[in-house]
């Protein structure tokens, strides 16, 4: 699958989406990178899973992902991309 956004896209991001519901796959979010918390990732919610997610870049062949580094808590999600500019 080729992915959905490309480096050097500018995004807007909803950092206060999910106060009031929790992300739901399919939602393409932001998240801190487990492995160097500094770097923030693109994803896209795959699944819930108790209080965790499963999160899957659109690039599956050479994207990091949940399938490196293990579901996320929701404090690693900084919010709900709305689209970009």
């Amino acid at each position: 699958m080729a992915p959905a956004y490309r480096a050097g896209e500018r995004l807007l991001v909803n950092r206060l989406a999910y106060v009031a519901r929790a992300p739901r796959p399919g939602d393409v979010v932001v998240v801190r990178d487990p492995a160097q918390s500094s770097r923030l990732l693109l994803k896209r919610v795959a699944a819930r899973s108790g209080g965790s997610y499963v999160v899957l870049g659109d690039n599956r062949a050479a994207s990091r992902d949940s399938r490196h580094f293990g579901p996320l808590r929701r404090r690693e999600i900084i919010g709900k991309v709305l689209g970009r500019y």
